[in-house]
């Protein structure tokens, strides 16, 4: 074969010693792949053709082994005919009354039933093998039961139940000391984390379970937890990082690859690409996972790629396919319990209805869309997962208060924090104040000596030298009141900077001794006003990182480059979308061709996402108005672009509307930051050199408009 690969290759492209060697080369590179490919396929089916023979000449409980084996080798790769071997051996198994047999098939069988989405049944098969393990102290068959307890019911979205289970196996795997199985259980709970959403708490037990992974200097597996890494850093917009994680984990496996770490890595290049609003890439790698997966007979894999199927199939207005992708991915996920996909499959759907206007079907699925996710991520399960981590952490010997004497204790100390907080945001107010007086009262001065010098200029002129002398005097004084104004606005800009950094310490201690006097306390009232005072810190938090970013304005250099509207606006949307749009809002984006400048991108995207989300934030909520917001950006006639944010929300209540561009003014009681998003939008326009305005226009709506000068 080689050779005839060589002699056509030679006949193609001539003689030559150069093309002869490299296309020997190549040729033995294309040779040796296909040979291990062919090689390791026949392996596998050589295993499975000799244990069906095997099998054949067995009988009775004689034939449970061959059952077993013949079931591990075709799981994933033909979970039907895998399941119908398990079941066998778990019949047999219960017929001789072997416990280990038993506990082995029925952990082998709900394995399967967990990959095809029968999550009920493995639930109801584990429930029955758990007491059986657990008694006669079958304890490696009783830690895989625990795992598979904890991934059912993660799947089904009872993250509650599943952490409990997960931090259960680790507690006993850690006991044995295997660095392969505790890599496993750390894997498990990340899964657990990521679903609840907190990637960052995800991103650590992955990287947990990869180093003990190679500790125990064991492969198997290693593709996965990569993957889920990849996966991670997706979320948390580390794209390029994600990207290399993934591809380093496909890189692993090669050409004998598990066909469920080729659906798992895909899926997670097809994530890393969507995010990015490459759809093009995104929507191949999503087609090559979900094949797979139907291959197999994944339903949950499959509906996980149809709703990001529908995602893109939505942005592109294709809302015909977007329909059958939602209606196939609902099919799926139903079925088997796959709680958390059916919520992001009535999401969709309510989208998707928005968008084509069919208000009454888009406000059903929202309404299908809160429901399941109260039930599931409820106040309940909140709690619960924080007794789960408090027990956990107990074993750590993080102590827990109990005693009537520590509960007074805590409660003075949070009286202290909270008196210490309070004095300390009185402060900061308080300065602010003054340090605008004085701005204002040193601006008076600088006014007042200017007119004083013009008039003096424009009546005396250049007569006499005593003129020239107090002209010079005059103008020292200018220059020594520019100073002081410079270095009481740098005294403030460091003040300002200083002491919200000094605050957030205090204010994360409050946070955390509010959490946990949240899990302790039992009386309501307390728990009343720890939960307005955690709110409170929450909001305080908010408005000192808007003031550092005040800071950072102020003391910041333009970076110029070419900004491309378009991109800065989608940018904005797909951050918008995330924190949440409200179902019966209307989006209207029209951006002029070539709509473009030279400018700093940051600040040109802090101005637009502060305006976009005003009018999302204060939209008309009522049933009777079609809540609207339309984003026209255009190129004026000399170069500037002119972005107008036009929406009929609940308007503005401010009698002036320039003082709504100033720190601490409010135009709503929905306002959440202190009045300090528009300001940020006026200094940040200023320090491009534009100008930022309000009005109303002729039919009555509101409309914001930003104005940008570019740069050569």
């Amino acid at each position: 074969m080689l050779d005839l690969i060589w002699n056509y290759c030679s006949l193609k492209f001539g003689k030559s010693p150069v093309y002869q060697n490299f296309l020997k080369s190549t040729s033995i590179s294309f040779f040796l792949s296909l040979v291990f490919f062919t090689y390791s396929q026949a392996q596998d089916q050589k295993d499975i053709d000799s244990l069906s023979v095997l099998l054949k000449q067995k009988s009775g409980i004689d034939r449970y082994e061959p059952l077993f084996e013949l079931s591990k080798n075709l799981m994933d790769v033909n979970n039907d005919k895998s399941l119908l071997y398990a079941d066998e051996a778990l019949d047999l198994a219960r017929q001789s009354g072997d416990t280990l047999k038993i506990v082995k098939a029925g952990r082998l069988t709900s394995q399967i039933y967990r990959r095809i989405g029968r999550l009920s049944d493995a639930i109801s098969l584990l429930e029955e093998i758990k007491p059986i393990a657990k008694r006669n102290q079958f304890n490696d068959e009783y830690k895989s039961i625990l795992n598979q307890f904890a991934l059912v019911y993660t799947f089904k979205a009872n993250y509650d139940k599943a952490l409990e289970y997960n931090f259960e196996s680790l507690v006993l795997r850690e006991k044995d000391g295997k660095k392969e199985e505790i890599s496993m259980a750390y894997n498990n709970i990340g899964l657990v984390y990521f679903k609840l959403r907190n990637y960052g708490t995800a991103l650590e037990y992955y990287k947990k379970a990869l180093e003990a992974k190679r500790e125990a200097t064991d492969k198997s597996y290693e593709d996965r937890m990569l993957i889920n890494l990849g996966l991670c850093y997706n979320q948390l917009k580390n794209f390029s990082e994600a990207r290399n994680s993934i591809n380093e984990g496909l890189n692993l496996c090669q050409s004998n690859c598990n066909p469920q770490i080729k659906i798992e890595g895909k899926f997670g290049l097809g994530v890393s690409y969507f995010l990015q609003t490459d759809f093009v890439n995104a929507e191949k790698n999503f087609q090559e996972s979900y094949s797979i997966a139907v291959e197999l007979d994944d339903h949950r894999w499959q509906s996980e790629n149809l709703v990001y199927l529908a995602k893109i199939n939505i942005d592109k207005l294709n809302f015909d396919e977007a329909k059958k992708n939602l209606a196939e991915a609902e099919k799926m996920a139903k079925p088997g319990g796959f709680s958390q996909l059916l919520i992001d499959t009535y999401k969709q759907y309510s989208l998707l209805y928005t968008q084509l206007k069919d208000f009454e079907q888009a406000s059903n699925y929202q309404q299908l869309y809160i429901q399941l996710k109260d039930s599931l991520i409820s106040e309940d399960l909140v709690k619960n997962i924080a007794k789960v981590q408090t027990k956990f952490e107990e074993r750590e010997n993080i102590a827990t208060i109990k005693s009537k004497q520590i509960i007074i204790d805590q409660q003075r100390d949070l009286n202290v924090a909270i008196a210490v907080i309070s004095f300390l945001a009185g402060l900061l107010i308080l300065v602010l104040q003054r340090g605008n007086r004085n701005i204002k009262r040193v601006n008076a001065q600088l006014s007042e000596a200017k007119q004083i010098i013009e008039q003096q200029n424009e009546a005396l002129g250049n007569k006499n030298k005593e003129l020239d002398i107090e002209v010079e005097r005059k103008t020292e004084d200018l220059a020594r009141a520019n100073q002081s104004l410079q270095q009481v606005n740098a005294e403030l800009d460091n003040f300002i900077y200083k002491t919200s950094h000094d605050i957030r310490g205090p204010l994360a201690s409050l946070k955390g001794m509010c959490n946990v006097a949240l899990l302790d306390v039992k009386d309501p009232l307390a728990l009343s006003y720890l939960s307005k005072l955690d709110i409170t810190a929450e909001r305080l938090n908010s408005i000192l990182t808007r003031l550092v970013i005040i800071n950072q304005i102020n003391n910041s250099k333009l970076s110029i480059e070419k900004i491309e509207f378009e991109n800065v606006v989608n940018d904005v949307m797909l951050l918008e979308k995330k924190k949440g749009l409200p179902p019966d809002l209307s989006i209207i984006k029209s951006i002029g061709p070539n709509t473009q400048i030279h400018s700093d991108r940051e600040l040109v995207r802090i101005v637009l996402e502060n305006l976009i989300d005003n009018a999302i934030k204060f939209y008309n909520d009522s049933s009777r108005v079609d809540s609207f917001v339309n984003i026209i950006i255009v190129l004026m006639d000399d170069g500037f672009v002119k972005v107008r944010i036009i929406d009929n929300g609940i308007g503005i209540s401010e009698s002036s509307p320039g003082k709504l561009f100033q720190m601490f003014s409010r135009a709503s009681e929905r306002s959440e930051t202190g009045g300090i998003g528009l300001y940020i939008t006026k200094i940040a326009t200023e320090k491009l050199g534009g100008k930022v305005g309000l009005l109303t226009t002729p039919e009555g709506y509101t409309e914001f408009y930003a104005i940008f000068p570019t740069y050569p």
